[in-house]
Formats: C-alpha cells, structure tokens, sequence
C-alpha cells in the first residue's frame, strides 16, 4: 500500500540535475561516505588477483594477499603514474609498471630498485593509499572516506537479504553502461513503477494495483514488494525454482540504500544495480547479476540452472535497455524544463529520495523550502493543500 494518498511536490528543480555545483556536493556529501558494490569475491578468488576501476573520479586498485583483500589508490607515491592499468589480472607482487616499485599488504613498500639513491627513507610518504575494504555475501564493497559506519552498519537491516547475494545464487554476470544524463534520473526511474505501461510495454506490461504494492520509506532507505501475477513465465520460473530445491514465494522486492545501492531479489535471481556520477550530465551504471543455482547437485539442476541463468539475463538486459532508452530524452528536458514537477502517490519513494538528496546537500535555500509531510494517517498537511488546485487536473 502507499504511504501518501495525496500528490507530492517535486522537491528538485531542473537545476539540481545539471549543475556542476550541485555535482560537486553530491560527491562530497552522498557519496564519499558511502559503501560501493564494485565486484564480486569470486574476481578475486586466487592470491595476486587483481582489478582496477575508477570510482568517483579516483583510480582504485583491488588486490587478494593471500586471502585477505585490500583497496588502494591505483597511483605509485614515487612519480604519480598508476601501478597498473590492466583491468584484472594476476601477480605475484604488487609492482608499479613504472619504475618497478613493489608495496606489501599494508601499503608500505617492499623492494625498491636502487633504494641507496632515495637516502633518507622517508617511509611514511612512501605508502600506498589505503581504503576501507569489505563483503556481504560474494560482494565486494569500498568506502573512499576514512572513519564512518562500518559495511554492517551501513547495510543495517537489510544485511541478511543482502548477504543472500552468493551461496545458492550463483553470479551470472557484470555489465556496465554509460548514460548521458544526470545520476538521479537513473536512481528515479529505478524507484518508481508509475513508468511500466509506456516503457516496458512487453516484458512488465502494467504496473501493480496499490492493493498489490507495499511501500517502506526511511531516511535511509525505502523498498518496493509487490506479488508477481501468475502467467506462463512464472509458472516455468515457480517449477524450476522448486527443482532447484528452493521455496516459492512469488514475491519481487526493489530496495535502496541512499544514494545508490540497489538491491532487487526474485526467487530466481539476485541482482545489485549502482549508478555512480561522472559528471553533472552524465554517470555510468554497473548491474551485478545472480541467478539461482540451489543446492541440489544432479545433472537435471545443473541444466535447469543454466537455462534460468540465460533466460533471466537475457530479460534483466532487456529490461536494461528499455529503461536505457528513456534517459536522454529526460535530460534533455531538464535541461529545457520550466516546470516545478509533481510526484504522485505511486512515485513517493521518489520524494523521499529526493528529501534525502537536498538534507544532505545542504543547498542554500533548499531546506527551508521542502513543504511538510502528510501525517501518520496519510492526510496532508494545509500548506501541502494549498498547492493541491494548481494539478487538481492530474487528480
């Protein structure tokens, strides 16, 4: 059931998705402190395996040292060049490509060629930039700020649906798209369903009536759980999920942690979307997919797993592209809008996105202008009301 039973205001204006300002605090305050699913345990299952990324315009380095996994800034403190631009691989020791410098677990160096010409040794200003590093189930998550919650803290009450991501889900695929457009248009569209009918026509066909949507909205996070409707796709799903070994529940979920960790789970597959800002207009997203393997090990589960697993990725991608469709189009307007925008009832996790967005970001006039919210009855509040004339044609 939704939260609000009367429309909602718009709280961000066109501005707030292209100005090189606002981009600039969003960094700093929404994502800097925040934890980023970047890969998987199983890229870095070996000691010496290795990926590099960039993340937030900062070049990152993930490395396994005998089990243990670290995150370093991918830049060598000697000369500035990156240790490595290979996308993965595996080493022996963890060498800059440069001069050949080597660095230990801790960050501190190892070997260096020629040490006697370095004399004296400042050591301290000799070690790699180390981050925080860390995993809930088969993800792997990096903090670029120190201090802060830990990954569990972080997570809070969605840790244990969230470390179901490995075990009987077995990872089926990464993929990473970039989009002209603003980061937010991306996360909005992922928190709303009002879109369905017009954009995914063919593979969701309508969205759910409000008796079959049940809304959770936090400060921290909101959800989305819905029952799928029974047709011929779920009946095949529903029967290999039970020769998987697994229970049926019909249920989808759609769960967000601010500002972009999203986490959507069937009984089928697992799969945790990002979208990360590279720009006031434009931001890259990175879908890490599980489909359901179960714990039956026979050679009719190993080919049911494989067909699911190329039938669900083949209808995540789909889905992907629709949505994909769509972005341009709405950055183009914000960039043309003179509109303040109107949220309705289907799209309240919107708001309070969009609410979490301005608290944080702390624009100068933005706070003082958010109107109240409705009260605990779902009634709104008069000044609220009192804007309700100016779109009583959308009623």
């Amino acid at each position: 059931m939704f939260i609000h039973q009367h429309h909602l205001r718009h709280l961000l204006r066109p501005e707030h998705y292209t100005s090189e300002a606002q981009y600039r605090a969003e960094l700093r305050h929404l994502f800097l402190p925040a934890w980023h699913p970047v890969a998987t345990t199983g890229d870095l299952a070996r000691p010496g395996d290795f990926l590099t990324l960039d993340l937030l315009e900062t070049p990152l380095l993930l490395r396994n040292f005998d089990g243990h996994l670290r995150a370093f800034l991918n830049v060598c403190p000697h000369r500035h060049s990156k240790l490595t631009e290979k996308p993965c691989g595996n080493t022996e020791r963890l060498r800059c490509q440069y001069h050949g410098w080597e660095y230990q677990e801790d960050g501190r160096t190892g070997k260096v060629p020629d040490a006697k010409a370095f004399r004296p040794w400042d050591r301290e200003n000799a070690c790699l930039r180390r981050f925080q590093v860390d995993t809930c189930g088969d993800l792997v998550y990096v903090k670029l700020s120190d201090g802060g919650p830990t990954l569990r803290e972080w997570i809070g009450p969605q840790w244990d649906v969230w470390a179901s991501y490995g075990g009987v889900y077995r990872h089926a695929g990464t993929w990473e798209k970039e989009f002209p457009c603003n980061w937010k248009i991306v996360l909005e569209n992922s928190l709303e369903s009002y879109h369905i009918p017009e954009v995914h026509p063919i593979t969701f066909k309508a969205y759910p009536p409000e008796e079959n949507a049940w809304h959770e909205l936090t400060d921290r996070y909101t959800s989305f759980r819905t029952v799928q409707p029974v047709d011929l796709a779920t009946r095949w799903t529903d029967w290999v999920v039970r020769r998987l070994g697994e229970p049926v529940t019909g249920e989808y979920t759609h769960r967000v942690i601010h500002p972009h960790a999203t986490a959507s789970t069937m009984d089928s597959f697992r799969m945790m979307q990002c979208v990360f800002p590279t720009g006031p207009a434009t931001c890259r997203y990175r879908c890490i997919f599980f489909t359901l393997r179960g714990r039956r090990r026979n050679p009719l589960a190993w080919v049911l797993y494989r067909t699911l697993r190329t039938a669900a990725t083949l209808v995540g991608k789909k889905v992907f592209a629709e949505d994909a469709s769509i972005y341009g189009g709405v950055q183009k307007g914000m960039v043309a809008s003179p509109h303040p925008g109107v949220i309705g009832t289907r799209e309240e996790r919107v708001y309070v996105f969009q609410k979490y967005v301005l608290e944080n970001t702390r624009g100068a006039t933005e706070l003082q202008q958010i109107e109240p919210e409705p009260d605990q009855t779902g009634r709104t509040m008069n000044a609220e009301k009192a804007r309700s004339e100016q779109y009583s044609e959308l009623s």
